[in-house]
């Protein structure tokens, strides 16, 4: 019977994506948790602020796709911060044991990406969300271009041993996700989750074991086509970045004073002052100068020490170039942060 099963929702998180939605709903629809007996799977496609088809592009693969049911939720507001808060904590999804989470531009790496992800969860009795490898699709290349090859090599270099959530495909349990609502406008909300899983909602000291890595399994993303729009993610990323570093400071000020976790702190401020973020960006601009604390300078040295020492004979003309790139960023975020809040950037 379906009350016996393992009740699993996914939710596949759009903003104009008409253009690759339906290849990852194809990928999608060949994932063994759809034809599984023990499992009772729910899709949601979370077309938020989209100015595009990708609406009626979903609506119509779902509509005429044999393999894959679901629906389209249309949101007006853009943000996948704010789409997840709606999905996570929509009546349906009120007591469902797993969520997966994913981005309308991957593909998988094999039919049981899903399936290994949930099992691996469900087995831990310490994990709370499991990932996937996350994969650049130019490694599929037979003949990859010079700057192709770097970055493959920088991102392995980079990611190595690494916990980090990519926010394009995850699994996790429904009743701790269940506990989080994420501040409106975040650049970089995947980030912001690790944080709150790893801390229990910021009660207690880092748990790196709460976060599982499945690396028999792997989806692909296609990375930045240019420099140009490479440069504008990695702008992205460190403003978010910078701006999820201001909110812990305040949420482990904030619950260690109250004694109310993360969670409810977050979603009371969600209700009662939608503007709390920007507000906390705009005290800390007064405060603080420089803006951007040093140590984010140094994230690609610290992590180059680490590796043996041909690794970092090899690596450090890379690491080092990188760490030109990461400072004319920085520099270029901390001009704009100066005038902005940063919130919302895509």
């Amino acid at each position: 019977m379906d009350e016996a099963k393992h009740s699993l929702s996914i939710g596949l998180f759009a903003h104009n994506e008409e253009g690759n939605i339906c290849r990852t709903l194809e990928s999608l629809a060949k994932q063994d948790v759809f034809s599984a007996n023990n499992l009772n799977v729910r899709l949601t496609i979370l077309a938020n602020g989209c100015s595009d088809n990708t609406v009626a592009v979903a609506a119509e693969y779902l509509h005429n796709s044999t393999l894959l049911s679901g629906h389209v939720l249309e949101i007006a507001k853009p943000g996948k911060s704010n789409a997840w808060n709606r999905f996570i904590h929509a009546k349906a999804n009120g007591s469902v044991d797993s969520f997966v989470c994913m981005d309308s531009d991957i593909t998988f790496g094999s039919g049981d990406v899903i399936s290994q992800l949930l099992t691996s969860l469900r087995q831990s009795h310490q994990a709370y969300l499991s990932i996937d490898v996350a994969k650049k699709d130019t490694s599929l290349k037979d003949n990859k271009t010079i700057f192709e090859s770097i970055s493959l090599f920088f991102s392995k270099l980079m990611n190595k041993g690494s916990t980090a959530v990519a926010g394009s495909l995850y699994c996790a349990r429904g009743d701790q996700l269940r506990k989080i609502t994420m501040p409106e406008g975040l650049p970089v909300e995947d980030g912001f989750l690790r944080a709150m899983l790893v801390t229990e909602l910021f009660t207690q000291q880092d748990n790196n074991q709460r976060i599982l890595v499945v690396d028999q399994v792997c989806h692909y993303f296609t990375p930045d086509p240019s420099i140009k729009s490479l440069f504008r993610h990695e702008e992205r990323l460190l403003i978010g970045t910078f701006i999820n570093s201001m909110i812990y400071g305040y949420l482990w000020a904030e619950v260690a004073e109250t004694g109310t976790d993360a969670g409810q702190l977050v979603a009371r401020n969600n209700i009662h002052n939608p503007l709390w973020v920007e507000e906390l960006i705009n005290q800390y601009r007064q405060t603080h100068s420089p803006l951007i604390p040093r140590h984010f300078y140094f994230k690609y040295w610290k992590r180059w020490k680490g590796l043996d020492f041909w690794q970092r004979l090899i690596s450090f003309p890379i690491i080092a170039l990188a760490s030109c790139v990461k400072y004319f960023l920085l520099k270029k975020v901390e001009r704009r942060l100066a005038t902005e809040s940063g919130l919302g950037t895509w």
